[in-house]
């Protein structure tokens, strides 16, 4: 039996949202740029080579980026899909804050709503610092919200849907 649109997010989503240089989230200020890697498997550990992540972030200066900033992209948001092999990339700017993070909403197949998480770009005990990470705080899943730093500015952070090492998600 063929699935529908009324029966899930993904795959349909792709020629109506695909956004050429989705990837890449530009702010007016200077700030520290860095690129974010990783990969969303299904429970089966499996790659999901055709989900969609939407991020959201603060500026480098810590505030909501204003609509007017003359950037390209000025909003902290970003749009990318995966590559066959479940790999993403996303080049942007060091958030600002205390805890400096990313909000996600992941579309993929087999879901009727967006899966939301943060992926935090500090270490675990600075990022327990948030409010929203206090919650969670004495989970052993804490540890799926941080991204690991790889390299200069360079971050690798992987999405598992379900199952052993399940990413924790939120109900925003």
């Amino acid at each position: 039996m063929d699935r529908t649109p009324s029966q899930t997010i993904g795959p349909f989503f792709h020629e109506g949202l695909r956004w050429r240089d989705g990837g890449k989230v530009a702010f007016a200020e200077e700030g520290k740029r860095i690129v974010l890697t990783g990969r969303i498997v299904d429970g089966a550990g499996d790659p999901v080579g055709d989900a969609m992540l939407e991020t959201w972030q603060q500026s480098p200066r810590g505030t909501v980026p204003a609509a007017t900033s003359g950037a390209k992209n000025p909003h902290g948001f970003g749009r990318v899909e995966t590559s066959k092999d479940g790999t993403f990339r996303i080049e942007t700017s060091m958030p600002g804050g205390a805890a400096p993070c990313i909000d996600i909403a992941i579309f993929a197949r087999g879901l009727l709503k967006a899966l939301r998480t943060r992926v935090y770009l500090a270490a675990q005990d600075k990022a327990r610092a948030d409010p929203m990470m206090s919650a969670i705080a004495s989970s052993p899943r804490l540890k799926t919200l941080v991204a690991t730093a790889t390299g200069d500015g360079e971050f690798r952070w992987d999405v598992r849907l379900q199952g052993e090492g399940e990413t924790v998600f939120f109900a925003f």
